[in-house]
């Protein structure tokens, strides 16, 4: 069994990152979760890397036990904090993977850093123009939030708040049993690590706003201008979709892959939904290690 060792480390900008490492070889892979998460959700995956993968996975900025000092504007805020983590670090040279918001981040850091990037894998990412918030209407219809206030306020990111304030364990499974494990559960005893890892997170209206504005493309999503970098991710990208993710849709990814081009493939995974760390977990190791 591989050790992984829970360690943390000072940025320039006074923010500190708890990070997990696991000591390996000459092969090195950075770890970026998602929403709601932690570098914890990644222990699984790590120990089944070979050795000489040397593993490192991220708290971003205000999850799980890092710190939440200066609030993010958006989310290069974070792909800047992976700059400073890594030169902190002395990291020159690695594979990058990023899940769901993390995804997001790392086309970030890719898109500005690509010289430090070998591989780029991207797993049930957020979308090119991102994951947008709505509110449903009185006439049942979705209207697009444009603004953090607007989401400070819809009744269901309201919900989330209060339960995570409240650190109502129960409400919080049943959001993770809903819209993530909608296929597969973790074993329990991973499923509370999860949950009390999941309501650690500090930065819950600010991370939503951040991805209703998140917008790489090359057209306007309602909220944000595209920037049209994502054609500027010239590495090699494998991106990973569930086919029953209730939060991205294999339209999207199709869409993202198809902004990248041509050095950018995706797997679609069977009766996956939006954790493929648990539901395609075979796919995701040999995707890592290239034995697909």
């Amino acid at each position: 069994m591989r050790k992984i060792e829970l360690k943390s480390v000072e940025l320039k900008n006074g923010e500190r990152l708890s990070y997990r490492h696991s000591e390996g070889g000459a092969k090195t892979i950075l770890l970026v979760h998602g929403n709601l998460a932690s570098s914890i959700f990644y222990e699984e995956i790590i120990q089944d890397l070979p050795d000489e993968f040397n593993a490192y996975a991220i708290d971003m900025r205000g999850f799980g036990d890092s710190t939440y000092n200066r609030p993010i504007d958006t989310l290069r805020d974070l792909a800047g904090d992976l700059k400073l983590f890594v030169d902190a670090l002395n990291l020159e040279r690695f594979d990058l993977l990023g899940w769901s918001t993390g995804g997001a981040v790392s086309l970030y850091f890719t898109s500005s850093y690509p010289n430090h990037v070998n591989r780029l894998f991207l797993i049930a990412s957020a979308g090119v123009s991102g994951y947008h918030s709505y509110e449903v209407t009185k006439e049942g219809e979705k209207r697009l939030l444009t603004s953090k206030q607007e989401i400070m306020l819809e009744p269901s990111k309201m919900a989330l708040e209060n339960a995570l304030n409240q650190h109502d364990e129960v409400y919080y499974k049943k959001v993770w049993q809903m819209a993530i494990y909608n296929k597969n559960m973790p074993e329990p005893d991973i499923f509370e690590k999860h949950i009390r890892e999941s309501l650690k997170q500090k930065n819950l209206i600010d991370i939503y706003h951040g991805l209703n504005s998140f917008n790489i493309s090359d057209y306007y999503n309602g909220v944000t201008m595209g920037t049209n970098e994502a054609w500027r991710v010239k590495v090699p990208v494998t991106m990973i979709q569930g086919d029953s993710d209730l939060l991205v849709s294999v339209q999207e990814a199709e869409e993202l892959r198809a902004s990248i081009g041509d050095n950018a493939r995706l797997i679609v995974a069977s009766n996956c939904g939006h954790s493929p760390m648990v539901d395609a977990h075979e796919i995701m190791v040999n995707a890592i290690v290239d034995k697909s």
